[in-house]
């Protein structure tokens, strides 16, 4: 039996799984549940909805395991199959919750019980960064967080949203731009994006 951890590659864990490793695909689901479950909340507030897309994806994976595809990145084809999965379940509702397949009307929530901004260092720079991005239109507020707070490439951001990728330079550069606009005393790029480097590491 092969012994799978937290070090353990993402490729190795995924072409193990895909192989039929029981021991692989729960690492593979402890390892990103808590981020498709910090995305959900981007499209909804509803934990229990979260929670039934995500075991309904990792459901659905282990039976179609032998047909899947190897991937570059694992993050990137979670997120993408979560976010598709999102939509479609909250699709019947945006009659009543106003959310639409383009989520121009998302309020996402950039904290998970507001674990991130739950600490007492810098917290100053931590509300003026929740309340600034809280600020964005829905669209570069998405944009942002998989940017920054999931690492995702401009390419893989692109390819997640159905743009291009000079779209989602752009809508990155215009969140910026907004940010700093934003911002009591407004300051240099370089300093928001360190903010962004501070918070992501505390998800």
């Amino acid at each position: 039996m092969t012994a799978f951890g937290k070090h353990t590659d993402d490729a190795v864990l995924w072409n193990a799984f895909r192989g039929g490793d029981e021991h692989a695909y729960t690492e593979l689901a402890k390892r990103y549940y808590r981020t498709l479950f910090q995305y959900g909340q981007r499209f909804t507030p509803n934990m229990q909805l979260i929670e039934d897309v995500i075991q309904d994806l990792l459901v659905h994976l282990w039976l179609r395991r032998a047909t899947i595809n190897e991937t570059p990145s694992v993050k990137f084809y979670l997120i993408k199959a979560f976010r598709h999965r999102m939509l479609k379940t909250i699709k019947p509702l945006s009659e009543e919750t106003g959310l639409t397949d383009e989520c121009d009307h998302l309020l996402p929530e950039f904290s998970s019980e507001d674990s991130w901004i739950g600490r007492e260092n810098d917290l100053a720079l931590k509300k003026q960064v929740h309340t600034a991005i809280h600020q964005l239109p829905a669209r570069q507020q998405e944009v942002i967080y998989l940017r920054f707070f999931q690492n995702l490439t401009p390419e893989e951001i692109a390819g997640l949203l159905a743009i291009n990728a000079q779209s989602v330079s752009n809508i990155i550069q215009r969140a910026l731009s907004n940010l700093r606009g934003l911002w009591r005393t407004p300051p240099s790029i370089s300093v928001i994006l360190c903010s962004f480097c501070q918070i992501s590491s505390w998800l």
